[in-house]
């Protein structure tokens, strides 16, 4: 039975992501779903602000209105750019709207969304890493972000760890940790004699650290019963094959393109583990798939990965591959392994959607009181 609250809020979404973006369609368009689809179902109005895209069309979906700014062109930097730039006078456009809840955006991560309307407005980390942009581009992204965390009155971090670089610079702002969360049709996923090592994400050699995994891995191919599979699509795809070919790895390594629905199921069912080898993330919501599916995660020790522990999660020093390879291989160990496996689903139990949707509930009715009061 669904539950309708007696109060029916007016939810704005800005996410530059939809989850039927050929471009892009990653793991916060995918929690804004679960999260929105939720809130609908308790009676709220949710809309989606998210970027244009080759085909893309304004819809109503699981009770979720989306509608579509910025370029729409085939270069997801271009839209990037476009969404970016058309915030202001979209954020400013919003009349009615009780809530709006910004997802940070690469490179600048905050929006300023604040400094352009009057209604109450929760930041969500979704892309919180300024600084390595700033970095990488050698443009002040950093300075922009710090400019505008300060305009946060209210926030919603995945960690601690979140919480703690908001604060840093925010003080005073009004905040409650909410991890993501993950669906029951995990859990239901049964395991299978396993036939390879896992990697399913983005290819995008930076962000993901693709690069640490193919030469951690050569180091023990000789050594290691177990294929990798690579799963997934993105900017870098040719050069992580070019990479795969320098490193001699062709016969070991193997490539699966696009990994949906039954696909993705399929592949996390023959796993015995999930390589997990990023080397930034906000709060990854496929390494809570995994986890709920019974696989472990090896990766390294990152604030992204702050919310495991070591009974579920094999952390390297980062970004050492020496020290890597060697987890890579000592994660093939059955009596290891294992025991990793039955805890894993055992840990993602408290992971829930609905929770997630009641925290959110929770904390924008808390938000309008205080609003009231001031």
């Amino acid at each position: 039975m669904k539950h309708i609250t007696d109060k029916k809020l007016r939810i704005v979404f800005l996410d530059f992501d939809d989850i039927k973006n050929p471009l892009l369609g990653a793991g916060q368009a995918k929690a804004t779903l679960e999260v929105g689809k939720r809130l609908a179902e308790k009676g709220h109005l949710v809309t989606v602000l998210c970027s244009r895209y080759p085909g893309y069309e304004d819809r109503k979906e699981n009770g979720i209105k989306y509608v579509h700014i910025g370029l729409g062109t085939s270069n997801i930097r271009l839209n990037n750019l476009g969404y970016i730039f058309s915030i202001p006078l979209t954020v400013r456009n919003i009349k009615n709207a009780d809530i709006i809840v910004e997802c940070f955006t690469a490179p600048i991560s905050t929006l300023l969304s604040p400094l352009f309307t009057k209604i109450p407005v929760v930041g969500l980390p979704t892309s919180f890493e300024a600084e390595r942009f700033a970095k990488l581009y050698h443009l002040p992204f950093d300075k922009v972000e710090k400019f505008g965390l300060k305009q946060y009155k209210y926030f919603l971090p995945y960690t601690k760890y979140f919480e703690q670089k908001m604060k840093q610079v925010n003080q005073k702002v009004i905040s409650k940790i909410v991890p993501e969360g993950v669906g029951a049709e995990f859990f239901k996923i049964k395991q299978k004699n396993p036939k390879h090592i896992l990697f399913l994400g983005r290819f995008d050699i930076g962000q993901k650290g693709i690069d640490l995994l193919l030469r951690s891995y050569q180091k023990i191919a000789k050594d290691i019963n177990y294929p990798l599979m690579m799963a997934g699509y993105g900017p870098d795809e040719s050069k992580i094959k070019s990479l795969v070919k320098e490193l001699g790895l062709e016969k070991q390594v193997i490539f699966t393109g696009k990994t949906f629905g039954a696909k993705k199921e399929k592949l996390l069912s023959e796993s015995l583990y999930v390589a997990f080898p990023s080397r930034h993330e906000g709060f990854s919501l496929f390494s809570l798939e995994a986890l709920a599916a019974g696989l472990p995660l090896v990766g390294f020790n990152i604030p992204g990965l702050s919310w495991t522990n070591s009974g579920i999660a094999l952390k390297a020093k980062k970004f050492s591959i020496n020290e890597y390879s060697k987890l890579l291989l000592k994660a093939t160990d059955k009596n290891i392994i294992g025991k990793m496996r039955e805890e894993a689903r055992i840990f993602a139990k408290k992971y829930t959607w609905e929770n997630v949707a009641n925290n959110f509930e929770q904390f924008f009715n808390l938000a309008l009181k205080i609003e009231r009061i001031n």
